[in-house]
């Protein structure tokens, strides 16, 4: 009885060592041999995840015939390259290199810090050190093309000055205007008739406003961000509540609404009140922005912070003259434009040239880089083996 206990645990100790072995060599499977080098199934499924590392999942959209096609297509174009630098072992790429376009690699592939990358590396249960290796052999690859083919980069000096003039033209510039605001809250304002409602409503441009634009709706009151003027529907508010003592006998509502009426006014007030007072007085007068004592002085905006809404009305509007009122979130708006100036933004042209000419020496680089893997790839015997 004993021994045939001990005869059962051999024959399943064996068994599974044959198993493992049987899966072992399966894995480890020459599938291609790219000249001396060979690619295994092993191989393969590591390949497999490189590409859904630097893709960040997107290849397995691809069906698995697809997949496995561009994955054996990678590998061999890697092998083409070790067998060509295996005749050149001077080149050496530093640490500092080899770290900064990992991480450049990291970032084009959409990760924001390096840390974040490896820990999605290992999500995706793909070894830092073979990622290590594949920005290697790329790096490794060209600096030998560069070493071969430095010489016969042509650089056209016209060709360049030509291009650095298109930039120079195409460079923005910064537009800015001196702007004066008068900001009238809805509770503010009487009721239109029915045909100047209709005239307002014709011309009503009101859009909702972006975050991080000069207008923005906060806490229901509007804030403008340009040179520390901000104002906010709530301050200045031409309605004046009037206190009520004790001893006064308190109103009605009737009387209350009714005496709020009387503090109203119709834009048609505002725009009369400017042109007989000037835009600055009427500010004072009937704003509610926080810039009113300043006259609405809001100072000089960048127009890159205007909303769409004002960015129109504004460019629209001739150097000293009023804005038509702009219905927006909780009132009427009227700008002034006081000013406008124009700044080039400052560029390098040191600079400027020295990037075009790196991006022509690495096109160039690239052309004599695919024209000399091809020469390599005709002269490597690549082949396939049957599953």
């Amino acid at each position: 009885m004993g021994k045939n206990i001990k005869l059962s645990i051999t024959t399943i100790l064996l068994s599974i060592f044959l198993l493992t072995n049987s899966n072992a060599e399966l894995n480890n499977k020459v599938i291609i041999s790219v000249g001396d080098e060979i690619i295994t199934n092993y191989d393969l499924d590591k390949e497999i995840n490189y590409l859904n590392v630097i893709t960040v999942g997107q290849i397995k959209k691809s069906d698995d015939r697809e997949f496995k096609e561009i994955a054996i297509d990678s590998l061999i174009k890697d092998k083409i390259k070790i067998t060509a630098l295996s005749n050149y072992n001077n080149i050496i790429i530093k640490d500092e290199l080899l770290n900064n376009q990992m991480i450049k690699t990291s970032r084009n592939i959409g990760f924001r810090n390096f840390e974040d990358f490896t820990t999605f590396l290992k999500f995706q249960e793909y070894e830092l050190d073979e990622f290590k290796k594949k920005i290697l052999l790329e790096l490794k690859w060209n600096q030998l093309v560069y070493q071969f083919y430095k010489n016969q980069i042509v650089i056209d000096k016209k060709k360049i000055d030509e291009k650095l003039k298109i930039l120079i033209a195409e460079q923005k510039k910064n537009v800015e205007y001196l702007v004066y605001e008068i900001f009238i809250e809805n509770s503010a304002i009487k009721e239109l008739d029915e045909e100047s409602e209709e005239e307002l409503n014709e011309n009503k441009v009101v859009e909702e406003l972006p975050e991080n634009k000069v207008v923005d709706e906060k806490n229901s009151g509007i804030i403008i961000e340009a040179e520390n003027a901000s104002y906010n529907n709530k301050k200045n508010s031409i309605v004046e509540e009037k206190s009520i003592e004790k001893e006064v006998e308190v109103e009605t509502n009737d009387q209350i609404i009714e005496g709020k009426k009387k503090d109203q006014i119709t834009i048609d007030d505002v725009i009369e009140n400017i042109k007989e007072e000037g835009f600055e007085n009427t500010a004072i007068k009937f704003s509610s922005s926080a810039t009113a004592q300043q006259g609405g002085n809001l100072g000089w905006v960048s127009e890159s912070k205007f909303s769409k809404v004002l960015v129109k009305s504004v460019n629209e509007t001739k150097i000293g003259s009023i804005t038509e009122p702009i219905p927006i979130s909780g009132g009427i708006l009227i700008l002034k434009v006081g000013d406008k100036r124009v700044e080039e933004t400052n560029m390098d042209l040191n600079k400027e040239m020295e990037k075009i000419i790196e991006i022509e020496k690495n096109k160039q680089l690239n052309n004599f880089s695919t024209n000399y893997f091809n020469q390599i790839k005709n002269n490597i015997k690549i082949k396939y083996f049957n599953d």
